[in-house]
């Protein structure tokens, strides 16, 4: 699929899915106290404060394209209870549970940071999906109702280099 990007003015391929790289909350503990306060790995973070333990898994939050088959996954972070993560670190069948998004995306003028959401897990090696709740926020909007191809270009320019 060629795609002349309205952003860069250059030729595309295909589109690349976005990943944030750790949880808003465990980038805010400063690097000298993270080996003491947080633990991480590409799918979990736990991260200690004068709150207590708290808990994020990485999945994906899918939003449909118009015309394309396949969506645009941000790879994204979201809370879970401490039953629920330890579930998931032990690759139980879950059912879907509550989590916030713990994330700001910075394409969306409107604060992402502790959306709601619904955490859809699916075993094995896949990540969770994450389904947002159908408010007026523009990435819920997005996720439900999907976004141009060209849309998509302008957030992953937000993100990647020309």
């Amino acid at each position: 699929m060629a795609f002349r990007c309205t952003a860069c003015d250059a030729d595309h391929e295909a589109l690349p899915d976005l990943g944030m790289r750790a949880p808003d909350p465990y980038l805010a503990v400063p690097e000298d106290e993270r080996a003491a306060r947080t633990t991480f790995s590409e799918d979990r973070c736990t991260v200690e404060d004068d709150d207590g333990v708290h808990y994020f898994v990485r999945g994906v939050l899918y939003i449909p394209i118009h015309g394309q088959d396949e969506p645009f996954g941000l790879g994204v972070w979201v809370s879970q209870s401490r039953t629920n993560y330890e579930r998931y670190e032990r690759n139980e069948d879950m059912e879907p549970t509550f989590g916030w998004l713990v994330n700001r995306i910075g394409h969306y003028a409107e604060d992402t940071l502790l959306l709601k959401t619904r955490v859809h897990f699916h075993g094995g090696t896949s990540r969770p999906t994450f389904e947002l709740e159908p408010t007026a926020h523009p990435l819920a909007l997005d996720q439900r109702c999907g976004i141009s191809l060209a849309r998509a270009w302008e957030i992953v320019h937000r993100y990647l280099p020309n």
